[in-house]
């Protein structure tokens, strides 16, 4: 059985067709005998879970806000002093906006604006023992003297909360773990698994493709092949600049000898398919694809010009119209259902995208944007619906590449039509993408380094200290990252 992960999305079957009359000989008659007959018609679409689970893109995180909450919980007034960066209504509006959220009700004694308010203390990089998925808590040893230490915070207030820029050295707090809050791994698990099972309810049709295309391919490569060696003989063996007359000579004898290699991968298939590295075969790659894994030859460019033929482009085109005589023989309904298979492939490397830990916030609104669009993947990957009229394979050649497997030339692509089901589910992923990388908020990641805060009482106790990024602190509208706003 043939399986794919979702990252190494690569699918075989097959498909095949007539060669090309090479330039000067007689058209080949191609006799492929009678090629072997296909599965019967699907009843129902893939086998896909339901993709409406819990997930949220993840954001990067530098702290934890809970146990800053919870150590303001026990506080009726705070003093503020803050670093330069808050000089200015709008910012120090920002703060009082981040401090009621935490702590609603608290009353602001005061606030003073600091050139260096952690001068002179050694900022800690040492976190709290804790698993690799949880928000980072650092230590703090000993007590902390913010600003003159001979004042006090107001009589008002029982402590301070210290917000600044982290002086730290950036190489040292780059080589910390990241940390992310958010996951997209319900969703993920969900794609496997639809893509292990529809891969398994389509392998019938896949090896009957396989079949198809051999049956037809191999004739017809070995009607040309023989013609296109025997022209390239002259070229077998490499000579040096010195054994030819001159550079034009010798240009050419480089682009001869470079198509005798391209060949002999060619010259070395079988009698089966497995024995044919470079035959035609299907391709589940953001869609159905016939495509043929040429061999990893340097051809310069000019060659075609320079020996008089193009023998990579004829190679090519004996794979094409093996696709276009095979396709006719290909069940349109099981190849809607292998092109919506292979949009799967899309579908995860959208997610995949938008699911990479960055430093950013969403709008609620957003997320459930987002949701909806991948619910809509999932319902469109699993419908019932059948091959639409206009659907179709189509020559078309183009390279791709597939990972864990390589650079694949395409000769030919099913086209489901506009609204099939594939269509859908790759447009929606293509939306999807587009919608989260477009509409993150806060996302410029700057500064590098994050804030550094702390609670201290009067006496220079730290009730908290840790670091974030200023974005799970204040984003907009948005309230501050905690752990029941992990979905912004």
């Amino acid at each position: 059985m043939r399986r794919l992960s979702l990252t190494l999305v690569l699918l075989a079957s097959a498909c095949g067709g007539h060669a090309p009359a090479p330039w000067g000989a007689a058209p080949a008659t191609v006799a492929a005998g009678p090629l072997p007959r296909g599965p019967s018609e699907p009843v129902q679409g893939l086998p896909m879970p339901s993709l409406d689970v819990p997930w949220t893109p993840p954001s990067l995180v530098a702290g934890d806000v809970e146990p800053l909450a919870g150590a303001l919980a026990s506080h009726e007034a705070i003093a503020l002093r803050l670093g330069p960066r808050f000089g200015g209504p709008e910012a120090m509006t920002r703060i009082e906006a981040l401090v009621h959220a935490l702590r609603p009700g608290v009353a602001i004694a005061g606030e003073e604006l600091l050139a260096e308010p952690f001068a002179g203390i050694a900022l800690p990089l040492a976190r709290e023992p804790d698993d690799a998925g949880a928000r980072p808590r650092y230590r703090f040893e000993g007590r902390m003297a913010v600003g003159d230490p001979h004042e006090r915070p107001p009589s008002a207030a029982s402590a301070v909360l210290v917000i600044a820029d982290a002086e730290l050295d950036p190489g040292q707090w780059r080589a910390l773990p990241a940390r992310a809050v958010g996951s997209c791994q319900a969703p993920m698990v969900a794609l496997a698994a639809g893509q292990e099972q529809s891969l398994a309810e389509l392998e019938p049709f896949l090896d009957h493709a396989d079949d198809t295309l051999w049956q037809v391919y191999r004739p017809a490569l070995a009607a040309i092949l023989p013609q296109l060696l025997a022209e390239l003989e002259p070229y077998r063996e490499p000579k040096r600049r010195a054994e030819l007359d001159d550079a034009r000579e010798h240009e050419q004898h480089q682009c001869g000898h470079a198509y005798w290699q391209h060949l002999q991968a060619y010259a070395r298939c079988g009698e089966t398919l497995a024995a044919c590295a470079p035959a035609p075969r299907v391709f589940l790659m953001g869609g159905a694809r016939i495509g043929t894994a040429e061999p990893n030859v340097w051809i310069p460019e000019g060659c075609a010009a320079a020996v008089g033929r193009d023998y990579v482009q004829d190679l090519r085109d004996v794979a094409a119209e093996a696709a276009e005589v095979a396709q006719e023989h290909l069940a349109p309904s099981w190849s809607a259902l292998a092109d919506r298979a292979g949009a799967i492939t899309e579908v995860y490397e959208a997610l995949e995208d938008v699911c990479t830990p960055r430093r950013r916030r969403f709008a609620e609104a957003d997320l459930r944007a987002a949701r909806g669009r991948l619910s809509a993947i999932g319902q469109a990957l699993a419908s019932d619906e059948g091959a639409l009229p206009v659907g179709g394979w189509v020559l078309a050649g183009e390279p791709f590449h597939v990972p864990g497997y390589g650079p694949v030339q395409q000769v030919a692509r099913y086209h489901a039509g506009p609204g099939s089901a594939s269509q859908t589910a790759v447009e929606q992923a293509r939306a999807l993408r587009e919608l989260l990388l477009g509409r993150a908020l806060c996302r410029s990641g700057q500064p590098a380094l994050p804030l550094a805060v702390a609670l201290v009482q009067g006496g220079g106790e730290v009730e908290f200290f840790g670091y974030f990024f200023e974005e799970e602190l204040s984003c907009g509208e948005l309230p501050p990252l905690q752990a029941g706003a992990t979905a912004q």
